[in-house]
């Protein structure tokens, strides 16, 4: 766009005759090459946003699996959970159960 804007200043630079074929090169020169730079900026700005989309894919990909095995770890650890407080209670129970014998036996 910005060389199509150039292109049409010396255009019209031309269609008006005031200006010399040298002094419209020389005046339009400079303000091709920082178009030329912009667009190369423009050009490396993009190849880096490009790149960084795909590592903020890759991380995205990354954290699902994360938050899978996040998830798998809390099924386990409920899990874990509730065979320690049926292992705690089944301890309980034969603790009265041994208690209970002990009396029994001592009332003998």
């Amino acid at each position: 766009m910005r060389k199509a804007f150039a292109a049409l200043m010396i255009l019209g630079l031309f269609a008006t005759g005031c200006a010399t074929q040298e002094y419209v090169a020389k005046q339009i020169e400079p303000v091709q090459k920082k178009v030329d730079s912009l667009d190369q900026r423009v050009n490396a700005l993009m190849k880096r946003v490009d790149a960084l989309k795909g590592r903020v894919s890759g991380l995205e990909s990354e954290l699902n699996s994360v938050r899978s095995l996040a998830e798998e770890a809390k099924r386990l650890a409920k899990r874990a959970d509730s065979k320690a407080d049926e292992a705690l209670n089944k301890a309980e129970s034969a603790v009265r159960r041994a208690e209970a014998a002990l009396q029994k036996k001592l009332r003998k």
